[in-house]
C-alpha cells in the first residue's frame, strides 16, 4: 500500500510539529487528540481532523502516534474506539512514543494478527527538532515495514537508526535518557557548585566544552541555565516516566542500573517540589532551593 494519507495521534510538543511537518511534505493527514482543541488548531493548515482514533485508522493508510505514556498508548491503539478496531490489512503503525518494550511487542501482535506492520520509533531532539525536521529516530521492526515507513521518516527527521527487531527502538531510546538524564545532573550540579563558591559558572562552561567530555548538548542546555530559561522541551514529569521504564526494563534482563536508579529519584525530588511539567533543565531549581533553605537556617 503506498503511502499518501499518514494520520496522526498525540499533539503534544512533539506531535503537533510533526503533523505540520509531514502536510509540509505532502501528505494529505488526518489528525487526533485527547484534547480536541489542539487538534482544532491544525485545521487552518489544511489538516483533517478525527473524532476518534477509530476514524483516524478508517481513512489512513499509515498512522502514527506520539503519546505521553503507556496508559495513553494503550487506550488509543487498544481502546474501544482505538485504532485496532478499525485497521486493516496492508496499513502501517508507527509509534514515535516513548513506552515501555511489554506494550511495543504487545501492539505487534495485536495489529500483526490483522496484517498490520508495526514500528516502534521514539525519538530525540526535543521541539526544536519537531519543528524543523530534523529528529534523530530510533527504530525498531522488520526491513520491509522499515523501507514502508521512510517516506515518513525523511519528513519529520534527519538521522534514522534501525536498531533492530520491533522492540529494539524502545531499548535504545530508555538508554539514552538514561546517559542524558545523567549529564544534565552532574553538569547542573557543577554550575550549582561554582556559583555558590563564588565561582563564575561560565568558566565551569568554558573548561567542559574545551575538554575530552565535552558535547553540544551542554552548549544547549548551559546557555538555557544561565538564562533561566526553562520553556519546556521535554519535561521533568515525562523524564522521571522514562527514568521509570529504564529502571524497569532493566530488571527484566537483571541489569544493573545504580546511576538511573539515582537519577529516577532526582526527578521524583522534582516533581514532589511541584515543578514536573518544568523543562528538565529545571531540575536544578530543586537542588537551588535546597541550598536558599540552608542559608536561611544560617
Amino acid at each position: 500500500m503506498t503511502i499518501r494519507h499518514v494520520g496522526f495521534l498525540g499533539l503534544g510538543l512533539m506531535g503537533s510539529r510533526m503533523a505540520l511537518n509531514l502536510k509540509k511534505k505532502g501528505f494529505e493527514v488526518t489528525v487526533w487528540n485527547r484534547s480536541a482543541a489542539r487538534a482544532e488548531a491544525l485545521k487552518s493548515h489544511g489538516i483533517h481532523v478525527a473524532k476518534t482514533p477509530a476514524q483516524v485508522a478508517q481513512v489512513a493508510d499509515a498512522f502514527c502516534t506520539c503519546v505521553a505514556d503507556v496508559a495513553a498508548l494503550r487506550e488509543v491503539a487498544l481502546g474501544n474506539d482505538g485504532l485496532l478496531s478499525t485497521a486493516k490489512s496492508g496499513q502501517l503503525f508507527i509509534d514515535f512514543s516513548t513506552v515501555s518494550v511489554a506494550l511495543v511487542q504487545e501492539l505487534g501482535a495485536a495489529f500483526s494478527a490483522k496484517g498490520i506492520d508495526v514500528i516502534d520509533a521514539p525519538v530525540t531532539g526535543s521541539k526544536n527538532g519537531a519543528e524543523k525536521g530534523t529528529l534523530v529516530i530510533m527504530a525498531g521492526g522488520s526491513e520491509a515495514a522499515m523501507a514502508r515507513a521512510q517516506p515518513v521518516f525523511q519528513a519529520v527527521g534527519e538521522k534514522v537508526v534501525h536498531c533492530g527487531a520491533l522492540g529494539a527502538g524502545t531499548q535504545v531510546k530508555l538508554a539514552g535518557n538514561g546517559l542524558i538524564a545523567a549529564m544534565l545532573q552532574a553538569f547542573s550540579e557543577g554550575l550549582l557548585l561554582t556559583s555558590k563558591a563564588g565561582v563564575d559558572p561560565r568558566k565551569f562552561i568554558e573548561v567542559v566544552q574545551a575538554s575530552g567530555f565535552r558535547s553540544p548538548y551542554f552548549d544547549f542546555k548551559g546557555k538555557a541555565l544561565l538564562e533561566r530559561d526553562f520553556s519546556t522541551h521535554f519535561s521533568i514529569d515525562l523524564m522521571h516516566k522514562d527514568l521509570t521504564l529504564l529502571v524497569e526494563n532493566a530488571a527484566v534482563h537483571r541489569v544493573p542500573t545504580p546511576s538511573a536508579a539515582a537519577m529516577k529519584e532526582t526527578y521524583a525530588f522534582a516533581r514532589a517540589a511541584g515543578k514536573g511539567e518544568a523543562d528538565i533543565g529545571a531540575v536544578i531549581t530543586a537542588y537551588e532551593d535546597v541550598v536558599k533553605h540552608q542559608l536561611k537556617q544560617g
